[in-house]
């Protein structure tokens, strides 16, 4: 029987932890509990693993039957639909609840996809599912501190500029090998963020912007929208309809840039602007940009964006 002044020992030693554990907690830990809920799950990461090789052209992981019949079930009745459709989004939502379920008997889920989807798994779990594991929570543990640290901040930051309170609870956020083409991507109604672990535009401290870029598509609705009434009002069109995405790109990435040294945004590092919107980043250097720094209201900015954008119809 352990003696009482041991005990006492043993508890003062275990309160002395848990109190600095919960004074850490309440310090650096408020933007991340409150900001993102991440998951790696195995469902959703067979779905899209599936998805990533039903799309690619070299010969199939697996010689399975099992394996090759879901492939061939993926090309018929998956990849031909994106993945931002409502139909989509809803089965994300739905085998991101279901996480390490035993089986999907029960999820509701359409009866071919479960057939495929219970088919592929053991040899999925058996070959893939470890390393993905690990490779996702790794990059979950890379990115944390960069939210714990700067998250609370950013947020604030990025509700102003969008005019729209940050998300109330931590937003879905799924972990996979594999998101999508462009390496995340957001679906709404509840939202719920996809993001690649392995991609290489996801690494390091670009982790961090995908997050918030991600999260910004459900915030931004009233810039899209104060956008479309001004080109409208001027009976002007863009060059390109999606300006208001790299005006988002710009956005996310500038106010990432102000918190971290010798940062260069993803739009620039990955030359976006140069394959989808040139001539656009020193517009939006000029116009766009006062906004972000407080010297001109919402109206002015938008309206400049147009003027310089903007075509006659």
């Amino acid at each position: 029987m352990m003696k009482p002044t041991k005990l006492r020992s043993h508890n003062r030693l275990a309160f002395l932890f848990i109190g600095a554990w919960l004074i850490q907690s309440l310090v650096f830990g408020e933007a991340l509990q409150t900001t993102f809920e991440f998951h790696s799950g195995f469902w959703f990461n067979l779905r899209h693993f599936l998805y990533e090789q039903a799309k690619a052209e070299s010969s199939p992981r697996s010689s399975s039957p099992e394996w090759l019949a879901a492939l061939d079930y993926y090309r018929r009745e998956v990849i031909k639909r994106d993945l931002l459709t409502d139909q989509a989004a809803k089965i994300n939502n739905q085998l991101s609840d279901l996480e390490d379920a035993p089986s999907l008997r029960d999820s509701g889920l359409p009866a071919d996809l479960i057939a495929a989807l219970n088919a592929a798994a053991p040899i999925y779990k058996a070959r893939w599912w470890p390393e993905h594991n690990h490779a996702n929570r790794a990059w979950v543990e890379a990115v944390e501190p960069l939210i714990s640290k700067y998250g609370g901040s950013l947020k604030k930051e990025l509700a102003a500029a969008y005019l729209t309170d940050w998300p109330a609870t931590p937003i879905r956020t799924d972990v996979a090998e594999y998101a999508n083409w462009s390496g995340a991507y957001t679906t709404l109604g509840p939202t719920h963020i996809t993001v690649s672990s392995v991609n290489p535009g996801n690494q390091g401290d670009a982790a961090f912007e995908i997050l918030f870029h991600e999260a910004s598509h459900a915030m931004f609705a009233k810039i899209r929208n104060a956008l479309s009434a001004e080109v409208k009002a001027q009976n002007k069109l863009f060059r390109r309809s999606d300006l208001w995405h790299a005006v988002l790109f710009y956005t996310a990435g500038e106010m990432v840039r102000r918190h971290l040294d010798g940062y260069t945004p993803y739009a620039v590092k990955n030359g976006l602007y140069d394959r989808a919107w040139q001539g656009v980043p020193e517009i939006i250097e000029v116009d766009w940009k006062p906004y972000l720094d407080g010297k001109v209201d919402l109206a002015t900015a938008v309206r400049r964006l147009v003027d310089a954008y903007g075509i006659s119809r």
